[in-house]
């Protein structure tokens, strides 16, 4: 991944849920953040219901080439404090977490890039 930008993840208001939005940015110019960023949005839903989990806002690294907007696929694994997925179009995220398993679990799902 040639660029690093943040992102903050936050599953619905349920005890446990299969569905979470994560929200980040993607630099205009990587190579000068000066020029500010743009919104970006990720509606997921995964193959498995989770405990509650959420990130701090902006604690979450975002890697990423490119962004394009629309459908997605994702795999990863959440528990313990920790998130880690990657997507179809390449985009990985990860980090911290309050929340979710106490033990790794894997988990596969969809969701749809939003630009703001």
């Amino acid at each position: 991944m040639s660029n690093t930008s943040f992102a903050t993840i936050k599953a619905e208001d349920n005890a446990i849920y299969s569905k979470f939005t994560v929200k980040g940015a993607m630099w205009n110019n990587p190579a000068d953040h000066d020029e500010g960023s743009v919104p970006i949005t990720f509606n997921a839903n995964s193959d498995v219901a989770v405990p509650k989990f959420y990130s701090a806002d902006k604690s979450l690294t975002l890697l990423y080439d490119t962004f394009t907007a629309g459908y997605d696929t994702f795999r990863g694994n959440i528990g313990g404090g920790k998130i880690f997925f990657k997507t179809g179009k390449g985009i990985t995220i990860k980090g911290d977490v309050t929340g979710g398993p106490a033990e790794g679990q894997n988990f596969v799902g969809s969701g749809t890039w939003i630009q703001a």
